[in-house]
C-alpha cells in the first residue's frame, strides 16, 4: 500500500514541477503548491488503492458464487444423467 500511495505522491510532485516548467517559473518556487499537489495525489492514490481492493473482493465473491452455481448444475446434470441411464436399463 505504501508503495502504491508513494508513487502517486511522486507523480503529484512531478506534475507540479512540470506545471511550473511550462509556465517558465522556478521549479522550487512556492513550495506550498508542491505540498498541495502531493497531498491531492496522495489522497487520490489512497482512494484508488482501496477502490481496487474493494473491486478485487467483489470479483472474488462473484467468482466463488459462479463456481458454486457451476458445481450445483454439474450435480444436477449428473443426477439427471444417472436417472435417465437407470430408466433406460429397466426397459
Amino acid at each position: 500500500m505504501l508503495a502504491y500511495i508513494s508513487s502517486f505522491a511522486a507523480v503529484g510532485f512531478a506534475v507540479r514541477c512540470y506545471q511550473l516548467a511550462i509556465l517558465k517559473r522556478n521549479i522550487f518556487e512556492n513550495l506550498g503548491g508542491h505540498a498541495l499537489s502531493v497531498s491531492a495525489f496522495t489522497g487520490l492514490g489512497y482512494y484508488l488503492y482501496h477502490a481496487d481492493e474493494r473491486q478485487r473482493g467483489m470479483i472474488e465473491d462473484k467468482k466463488q458464487q459462479l463456481l458454486r452455481m457451476r458445481a450445483r448444475e454439474t450435480r444436477l446434470a449428473d443426477g439427471q444423467a444417472a436417472s435417465v441411464a437407470s430408466e433406460g436399463s429397466h426397459h
